[in-house]
């Protein structure tokens, strides 16, 4: 949310305003995930991206990655806007949506990737801490944003996510990459 004197700064720079984007300012969905109310809050944001991103890149690539933190940060914001009429700011949204694409990723691939039932019991510990974090009293932690942004996760991760495959090709077995989405379109 927005932190002292910055705020009206914040708000000109393109922070979660549902008045503003009741009013048409729908870039407010995507710009304010860019914005943070303090070095501390944005350090927070970055550490977390830091730990996390490396291994959605490695599994989702380069061009998915980048539209899964967009469109979770967008889902974030949007879940915030229709529940949380206070202003927000904060690229978490986003970082929540890394967490839930992995975490589905590694639930689907489970009994080809060792170590999925391990961290994902992890994720479900960082994820339960971070919204009891946002349940605190005089919290400025947008769970709205957290939950939109991990279930915009989720079901990017569902359609266009790595959707891994055995199959013999020439003989061989290969690992061959069908998200449903890109099934559904050749259909």
């Amino acid at each position: 949310m927005l932190q002292g004197f910055m705020g009206d700064k914040l708000t000109m720079m393109g922070a979660k305003v549902n008045r503003a984007i009741a009013e048409g300012q729908f870039y407010r969905l995507l710009t304010s995930m860019f914005l943070h109310g303090s070095l501390g809050h944005l350090l927070v944001n970055s550490l977390s991206t830091y730990s996390i991103g490396p291994s959605v890149e490695s599994w989702f690539g380069k061009k998915r990655f980048i539209a899964l933190y967009l469109f979770s940060g967008f889902c974030g914001n949007l879940m915030s806007f229709y529940f949380l009429p206070q202003p927000s700011i904060g690229a978490s949204g986003a970082v929540f949506g890394l967490l839930g694409a992995l975490a589905f990723f590694l639930l689907r691939h489970r009994g080809l990737i060792r170590g999925s039932e391990r961290n994902l019991t992890r994720f479900a510990y960082v994820i339960a801490i971070n919204f009891a974090m946002g349940l605190s009293p005089n919290s400025q932690i947008d769970n709205f944003g957290h939950l939109g942004g991990l279930l915009g996760g989720v079901m990017f991760s569902y359609l266009i996510g790595p959707n891994l495959t055995i199959e013999r090709i020439r003989g061989r077995p290969v690992l061959v990459d069908r998200p449903l989405l890109s099934q559904a379109i050749r259909k």
